[in-house]
Order: C-alpha cells, then structure tokens, then sequence
C-alpha cells in the first residue's frame, strides 16, 4: 500500500488543485515583515532573472475521503503566497482591470464553490487565525475592513497583506497601466509554474511527521509538539476549551526556560518519568499509543500543565517552588544544573514532585555527586545510565521507590565506585575554567567546614580568580623541572590549578614557583595556603598534590 506521494509542483497551483487547511491547532502565522519582505523579494528576483525559484517541500497529510489536505510543514509558505494571489486580484478589482484574471483567481485558487458552504476557501487556517483570514482575504470588503485583529497572527496577516499589496502595486506602476494586467498574469503563471516546490502527501499524521523528521532540521522540535497537541486535542471533543487551557499554562510554565522550542524535551521527560522510557524521536507514538479518548486525554494535559511547573523549577533554584526547601537543597540543584546531564532530567522531575523535602536534599547532593564522577570518569553518554536512571525515574512516580537509601540501591550498578573515582580524579585534566572553578570551590569549602556561608569561596570570576600555578605560557626561565611535552601534560592537571582572591593576587609574578610561593602562603584559602608547604614545583608536586586533592574529593562527593 502506497503511504505517501510526492509532486513537484508550482506553489500557486497547490491552490488550483487541491484545498488545504492547517489544523486547528496548528501554530499561529507568525512571519514578520522581514520573512515575507524576503520571500517576495526572492520571487522578484528569479521571475526577472527569468529562472526557477525552490520553496522547499510542503508535507500535508492527504484525507482519503474528500482529497483535502492538512498542511503540517509549510504553512507559513502557503499563508503568504496566498496573500499575495489576494493582493493581485484586489488590484485588477480596484482598477477594473484584467476582469477575466481576477474572476480565474477568485474562483480556481482563492476559494472553490460548495453547495452546502458557497464560497469556500481554498486555504483556511487555524481556529485561532481562520475566521480574521477568511474576512482579511474575501473579495465582498465590508465597511469596517480591513477587520480589526485581537491576536499578534491577526496583526501580522494584516501586515503580510498590505506587503503584498504594496509589492503588486510596485509591479503593475512599473509597466504602462495598460500592461499591469498583462505583467500580473504573468506573474500568477510564475508562481504556476516556476516557483516550485515539493509537496509530500502521506494518509497519516505519523507518516507526515515520519517525513517533516527527515526532511526538516527542526522537525523533532517542532512538528512532534504539534502532532501532539492536535492529536490531543481532537480527542478532546466538548472540553476541547479545557485541553487548550491545560496546554497553555503548560507553554506558559515551560517559557521561562528561555528555549527556543522546549516543548518536546518536557514531554519525553515526562513520560519518561511518569510511563516509561521513550526515545526522543517516539514522544508523538508514545502518546497516541497510551491515551486513546476524551477522559484520559484531559487527564493527561492536566498532569502536564502541574508537572510543568515542577519541571521548569528544577533549572531555577531561585524559583518560588523551593521556598520551603533548605538552602542546602538550593545550592546543590544550582550545582547539579552546573552539569545538566539530560539523562537525569527524567529522574530530578520525580524526586522533586515525590520525595520529601529531606530525601530530596539527600538525593540531589547524591545525584551531584554522581554527576562529577560520571563526567571526570567519562562515562557520561552510555546507554545503561539512560534506562537505569529511566527505571529509577518510573519507580519513584509509582511510589516503589520513596526514599534516598532506595534511589542509591537502584542505581548501584552504575555508579562510579569510590576506587574509579580516586583514580579518576587523580589524573584529572580540566580545561574548562567554569569546572574547575567549581571543582577547587568545593575542594575549600571540605577542607574548611568550620568557615561560615559568607566566607566561602563565590563563583564570581571579578573576586576570585583561576590560577595556574605552572603558568599557562611557559617561561624561558624559571621553570627547568618542564619542558614542552611536561608543560602541555600538567599545565590543566587539577593538581596545577588553585583558587585566589583577586585582592591577594595583585602583582603575583610568573617567573618561578620561588616568586609565586609567598602570594600561595598568604592566601586565606586553605587548599591554596597549603601550596607553601611545597619547596619546588615539578611533574611529582602536581602528581603528589592531585593524589591528596582526590582523597578530599571522596568527601566532597560522596558515594551516599
């Protein structure tokens, strides 16, 4: 059985032979002035130059019944080409000219005759956009047009229009007005038969998305989100009201995320959490599988706008949520985010909507910890840590894992054993500054537990700098215990790097370990003072040094 067909086929005569909508919950048009400028421009440009114009691929899923297609990728492509069709036929009207062109536009591109709706448009839009599309683009104008708009895709469809409108009236003042409609039909034929695109046509919405996937960079971001609202949402039927509502302040928890598109992760994570492991590119699958009518499809948008907000909270110590959280809890998930490994995202949603607040204080400073072994032993991009927190994540949410003791238990068989660990930091280079930093911070604030919350070490780059006690540039003296080969060895070694206020490094020499030693002795940090117990600085110091900073690191980061 034959899943989807392709033409290649000009973008005006997708309006001739078939009548498309976008699915009412579908995005809003959202092109600005300087998107539809480019493309009208582009257009002039090759239909002077008298050469072909590409516009990409439009993928529409195709209704078996009635032959109608629902555009999935291309629709603000197809919303401003048909604005400027608009734009042409208003201008024969305006001028009563070119009689014949402007009926052939209104009548075989712009709508179609239907016997129970009259005039239908050939593209509608979505529910938000489809009744101020329908008014903006009719040829009887009422006296109140052009119709005023309560919505931004309402303002920019207006400005889209009086672009194009602008764009034709440039065409046709360039020609002898006898000319224009001549110049206009030309144009129409262009965009008939020259301005080509691809258009996909499957029968389903998961073969559309299949397809937009493969084609479009930004299909997995994009089109799963919007096959699941839309699937959603039509299994909503009479509370179609409450499923817009539940979606919405799920988009308006997930936006203070500053990503261009998080929607996608969100779900994966939560179902991941709260259903089971799914791949990224199986959300949409996944959901069509697991919720199949009206009761479970609010349930589950209701589930996601609460979750949401636990979600965005766990990029935001800051955030209201942990109010009641110890400052402790604070200050680790700001460390845990420091790593942001993905995989765990599933498994800090169900310890933050679960746990009680002193399990969880426990469980994020273990799955700090857990993140730095994982990164310095790299072993970061394994699948088994994946399923393994996944697995953690689904026993939490069904209540058979409530405590911290159980959620080190469940991820025993992937932890970095404190052996590997040692090891591991032991030999450690770190070229990225931010980790380092917070590698030596940590580092002080175990060695020194007795010193209050203001004195520790900050994150600020303007009070304490990063120093590398074998400098990053080697001399051409002072240093002899290294050559070339030794100084790019141990110049990032973690055994080379310390931490100084700022005020206590002003005019620290680099001329010898001799002239840096008295800055390292003053220091009122207790991992750097500690440097002026060492007579030299060699390979062995930095070696000998990074072996004693990984035994504090095993208290640093704790297996427990």
């Amino acid at each position: 059985m034959k899943t989807f067909s392709f033409d290649d086929i000009g973008i005006a005569k997708i309006f001739a032979d078939f009548s498309l909508s976008i699915p009412p919950h579908q995005r809003d048009y959202a092109w600005t002035d300087e998107e539809v400028e480019q493309l009208f421009s582009d257009l002039e440009a090759a239909y002077r130059g008298n050469s072909e114009y590409f516009l990409g691929t439009i993928v529409a899923i195709e209704d078996k019944a009635t032959g109608e297609l629902s555009v999935v990728d291309g629709q603000q492509r197809m919303t401003t080409t048909y604005l400027l069709l608009t734009a042409i036929r208003d201008y024969l009207d305006k001028h009563e000219i070119g009689k014949e062109i402007s009926t052939s536009l209104q009548n075989s591109y712009l709508f179609s005759s239907d016997r129970r709706e009259g005039f239908k448009q050939k593209l509608s839009l979505n529910t938000d956009d489809r009744a101020y599309f329908k008014k903006l683009t009719s040829r009887n104008q009422e006296e109140d047009w052009p119709p005023k708009g309560s919505r931004t895709s309402h303002r920019l469809l207006k400005a889209a229009y009086f672009l194009a409108v602008k764009r034709v009236e440039a065409i046709a003042e360039s020609v002898l007005g006898v000319d224009a409609p001549e110049t206009l039909n030309n144009w129409i034929d262009y965009l008939e038969r020259s301005a080509q695109v691809i258009l996909l046509r499957a029968h389903d919405q998961a073969r559309a998305f299949k397809m937009f996937e493969t084609l479009n960079d930004r299909g997995l971001r994009t089109s799963q989100a919007d096959l699941v609202k839309s699937y959603l949402f039509g299994l909503a039927d009479r509370q179609v009201g409450v499923a817009q509502s539940k979606w919405s302040n799920m988009l308006e928890n997930l936006q203070e995320l500053g990503d261009d598109d998080p929607q996608v992760s969100f779900l994966r994570h939560y179902l991941i959490a709260f259903s089971g492991f799914v791949r990224a590119d199986g959300v949409y699958d996944a959901i069509q599988t697991r919720y199949k009518n009206e009761g479970t499809s609010i349930s589950f948008l209701t589930s996601l706008a609460e979750a949401s907000r636990t979600y965005t909270a766990t990029f935001n110590p800051e955030s209201e949520f942990w109010d009641s959280y110890s400052p402790a809890s604070r200050k680790l998930l700001t460390d845990f985010n420091f790593f942001d490994l993905k995989p765990m995202r599933p498994l800090l949603l169900a310890i933050s909507a679960k746990f009680r607040k002193k399990e969880f204080e426990k469980s994020i400073r273990f799955l700090t910890s857990l993140s730095l072994r994982l990164v310095l032993s790299a072993r970061t991009r394994s699948g088994v840590n994946e399923q393994a927190f996944a697995d953690a994540a689904l026993k939490i949410t069904r209540g058979e894992i409530s405590k911290h003791n159980e959620l080190v238990a469940a991820l025993k068989k992937i932890f970095v054993s404190d052996k590997d660990f040692e090891e591991a930091f032991a030999s450690a280079r770190v070229s990225k500054a931010a980790l380092a930093r917070y590698i030596l911070r940590e580092l002080e604030h175990t060695a020194s537990p007795d010193k209050g919350e203001k004195e520790w070490v900050n994150t600020d780059p303007n009070q304490i700098t990063l120093e590398h006690i074998l400098p990053k540039a080697l001399p051409a003296a002072g240093w002899e215990s290294f050559d070339a080969d030794t100084h790019a060895e141990f110049k990032t070694r973690l055994g080379n790097l310390c931490l100084l206020r700022r005020s206590e490094n002003n005019g620290m020499p680099n001329s010898s370990f001799a002239a840096k030693k008295p800055f390292f002795e003053k220091s009122s940090l207790t991992t750097t003072a500690a440097l002026g117990e060492y007579e030299g600085w060699s390979p062995k110091e930095v070696e000998d040094r990074q072996k004693e900073m990984a035994t504090l690191a095993l208290r640093a980061w704790p297996a427990e």
